[in-house]
């Protein structure tokens, strides 16, 4: 049992984005849009490195804090800090759910136009528009 004294009990967040910090707090949790399905990190997690799709992320339980996520990774080092970095991130709070909206209907109009063209470079960008917009309001609407 003398391991289990040195467990963090709380999380270090930062999430960042190549704009700057976005939030920097503790937390007891994070739920996150993982690359293979969404997980959530507790107090005392081991450390690692995943890819993140983009999504989703709540920072905290009990105090909770959503943001709307694009691509990047997550680290947890052993002291118990988690590095979030993002290509974009928006809290929920700021989102304009109908400006999302009408980014969805346009870039998925767009990718239906696309048709049975070759992925090339723009369609994987209309493709990750299409997921931002989808981020931003899932973020605001569950």
């Amino acid at each position: 049992m003398a391991g289990a004294a040195h467990l963090s009990t709380i999380l270090a967040v930062n999430l960042v984005t190549p704009r700057g910090v976005v939030a920097h707090t503790d937390a007891d949790s994070v739920q996150a849009p993982g690359e293979e399905g969404e997980f959530e990190l507790l107090p005392g997690h081991v450390p690692m490195l995943t890819a993140l799709k983009g999504g989703v992320l709540t920072i905290g339980t009990k105090a909770r804090a959503r943001y709307a996520v694009g691509v990047g990774y997550l680290r947890v080092d052993p002291e118990g800090g988690v590095e979030i970095l993002v290509e974009q991130a928006q809290a929920a709070k700021d989102i304009d759910v109908e400006a999302a909206k009408n980014d969805l209907k346009s870039t998925e109009a767009e990718l239906v136009k696309w048709g049975d063209k070759a992925h090339d470079g723009d369609y994987k960008n209309l493709a990750a528009r299409a997921g931002w917009a989808r981020a931003r309001i899932d973020a605001v609407t569950h």
